[in-house]
């Protein structure tokens, strides 16, 4: 597909959906009906449509199959499904298409009605049997993704335009530690042994809080993220980033002992890196949902703020937690 086609609208290449099934209707009915309208196209999912082709939800083929058979299709229809207008683009489909993971997605008008479906074979050179294909569906959605990169036309200053502004984050950062730093210098200057450990302290919470991030952005890929599967994610990262901290603080204070300044500095220290990594991790699996939700870009933007986030934090626990702990 030539980089003029992605600018065509999407109206132009809607293929029709044969397989509809009524929100009225059981799924012995549903059943039935797709029986009795048997259909040469490839059948990714069942869209749900009332008597006035509305849009109401879609179907999984797994659950239309195993659902009882007096269930109501309203019953078990997803309703929060991910659509596109008619009037939108071709590239706006295919990044739909890439960044859901979606074989097919519905076309709708202004009122909602189904239209039809753009699906990913629209986008590729040759016809792919989905089901039959040798490739994953990764590497699919791989080869669906460099097509777009491809088709992409962006000069040098517009990418600076989206990029820099993010890396002002990092200096806010920066000059922020420096602050800090000066604002505890009494006890830098008092106990040594803290600022050498200051990098090492750093690096670890950048560390681990890049390793949330980016475990963060691989569920932004899934069709629909739920509120309880936000809360989960934070959840289950605030354990997992406790563990790590905890471990990194324990080797990290120890190691502190053979400078031979005393317990008190090695528990500081310790303590500082539990506290700072659980912390900034659990703040870092947060960012990148944050940015989705609004409507910014997490790829480009949650790198340099959770950078951000990490080291002022950081210093604050870390100097802060020291200069109550040693100096009072």
């Amino acid at each position: 597909m030539s980089k003029k086609e992605l600018h065509r609208r999407v109206g132009d290449f809607i293929s029709p959906v044969h397989t509809n099934i009524k929100v009225n209707q059981t799924v012995e009915e549903a059943i039935a009906y797709i029986r009795q309208h048997p259909t040469r196209e490839k059948i990714f999912y069942f869209y749900v449509i009332d008597s006035d082709m509305h849009l109401k939800g879609v179907v999984s083929t797994r659950r239309l199959l195993l659902s009882p058979l007096d269930k109501k299709i309203h019953e078990i229809l997803e309703e929060h499904v991910i659509s596109i207008s008619a009037n939108h683009t071709l590239r706006e489909a295919m990044e739909i298409l890439t960044s859901h993971r979606l074989l097919a997605v519905p076309v709708v008008d202004e009122e909602n009605r189904l239209l039809g479906i753009i699906d990913v074979q629209l986008y590729l050179e040759e016809a792919v049997d989905v089901a039959k294909t040798r490739h994953s569906t990764t590497d699919l959605f791989q080869v669906l993704g460099l097509k777009l990169e491809e088709g992409k036309v962006a000069s040098t200053w517009l990418t600076y335009r989206t990029r820099m502004p993010w890396i002002f984050c990092n200096m806010i950062g920066g000059i922020g530690c420096a602050i800090i730093s000066r604002i505890f210098e009494g006890v830098l200057i008092q106990v040594i042994l803290l600022a050498m450990f200051i990098p090492l302290v750093l690096s670890l919470s950048e560390s681990i809080s890049m390793q949330s991030m980016t475990y963060s952005l691989q569920i932004l890929s899934r069709p629909k993220i739920s509120r309880r599967r936000i809360l989960y994610r934070i959840l289950s990262e605030w354990r997992m980033v406790f563990f790590l901290g905890l471990t990194c603080g324990i080797i990290v204070g120890g190691l502190s002992l053979l400078w031979g300044d005393g317990i008190h500095p090695a528990i500081a220290i310790a303590s500082g890196i539990i506290l700072s990594v659980t912390i900034t991790g659990t703040v870092a699996a947060a960012i990148p949902l944050i940015l989705h939700a609004r409507k910014l870009d997490p790829k480009v933007a949650a790198g340099p703020v959770v950078l951000m986030f990490a080291d002022v934090i950081t210093t604050i626990i870390y100097l802060g937690l020291s200069s109550w702990w040693l100096l009072l």
